[in-house]
């Protein structure tokens, strides 16, 4: 088996990795959208191939690739305070650790910038990972589309 090898984002990754990102929404989150396209709208709407390229550019944002044989396999981005703003897997490299590599490399990088906590947004179909990953939900709410989500936090020390 191919082992995982995380890397920082280059812009030439741009379109390749917002592909992943919004196939793994439509096709993985399906239990958050259920397929309605206004939510599954409301889920793509900035994961357009400006954005990614924007934060893969941004100072203070770090945005990595997980690859898996030479395959992009997964996404993972964070601020530099300690957000979360992507972890994605493609589908089919879904429960191959991918998704555990780029969030062990996430929280790597966030202690390395003497950052306290990393705070996240989570759907439904990911909060039972981040749970499993030591996160706490500290406030649950529905977006303006009717999905839920649930906010939540990890201190690193």
């Amino acid at each position: 088996m191919n082992q995982i090898e995380i890397r920082k984002a280059e812009a030439s990754d741009t379109d390749a990795a917002c592909a992943l990102v919004r196939n793994s929404i439509t096709l993985l989150c399906v239990p958050d959208h259920n397929g309605i396209p206004a939510i599954v709208e409301g889920m793509l709407i900035n994961k357009t191939p400006g954005n990614m390229k924007a934060w893969i550019e941004a100072p203070g944002s770090y945005v990595s690739i997980a690859t898996i044989g030479g395959a992009m396999a997964g996404v993972g981005a964070f601020t530099g305070d300690g957000e979360i703003t992507l972890l994605y897997v493609a589908p089919e490299f879904r429960f191959r650790g991918v998704s555990k590599a780029l969030l062990t490399g996430i929280e790597t990088k966030a202690r390395e910038l003497g950052l306290p906590h990393c705070a996240l947004v989570s759907t439904d179909t990911a909060k039972p990972f981040f749970l499993a990953a030591g996160f706490v939900g500290y406030d649950e709410a529905e977006d303006d589309f009717g999905m839920d989500s649930s906010s939540m936090t990890k201190d690193l020390g």
